[in-house]
């Protein structure tokens, strides 16, 4: 099944999915950090992998992103992505500081964004699995600093992509008055969309 030829039924199972996982993430988040966070997914959309870079502007943007490869019933990879500024916001947002608090990314950094991403991915595999009845599992993430063009070439070679489109989740982290955009994808492989959707009912 080719990820492109998605109808507007199965984009809102899937669309349903994702605001399951939200919830839950938004929930482990706000426990972890101690106090309040919600996410959004205000759009879900199919994208052209190839076109990704241009939603950061220009290819040689700074971006942060963290890749893990989903196991179980469902394969493929699921991969947040975020330009360095709004990442750096994120973490001053979880840490409940002043937006512009943070100027670079350390170890601390690092780890903090790696837990997020881990939790937010974590959360929606939770939902598929329960939704779907199927087994599905994030692998241990992996961290990147990156232009967004040489990043994207690198996931495409690490993930073995067998598809040249993705699902976007266009990801929103709210605290507060703070609101940090990032960019989810889904990258399943076309007979893991095809196990999924028809779990879902709308294959």
């Amino acid at each position: 099944m080719r990820i492109d030829s998605l109808s507007e039924m199965q984009l809102d199972a899937l669309r349903e999915t994702a605001s399951i996982g939200a919830g839950h993430a938004a929930t482990a988040l706000s426990q972890l950090v101690g106090h309040a966070v919600t996410i959004d997914v205000p759009k879900l959309e199919v994208i052209g992998f190839g076109d990704v870079p241009e939603l950061f502007g220009r290819p040689e943007t700074l971006v942060v992103a963290t890749f893990m490869r989903l196991l179980g019933d469902i394969g493929g990879s699921m991969l947040l992505v975020a330009p360095r500024a709004a990442s750096l916001a994120l973490v001053d947002l979880m840490r409940a500081r002043p937006v512009g608090t943070s100027k670079s990314f350390g170890a601390d950094e690092e780890a903090l964004i790696t837990h997020v991403s881990s939790i937010l991915v974590s959360a929606y595999a939770a939902a598929i699995s329960r939704l779907a009845d199927v087994s599905l599992l994030p692998a241990r993430p992996a961290f990147a600093l990156d232009m967004a063009a040489a990043l994207l070439e690198a996931v495409a070679s690490e993930a073995e992509l067998k598809a040249d489109h993705a699902v976007l989740l266009r990801t929103r982290f709210h605290s507060d008055e703070t609101a940090v955009d990032a960019y989810l994808f889904f990258l399943p492989d076309p007979t893991g969309l095809e196990v999924l959707l028809g779990r879902l009912g709308v294959a």
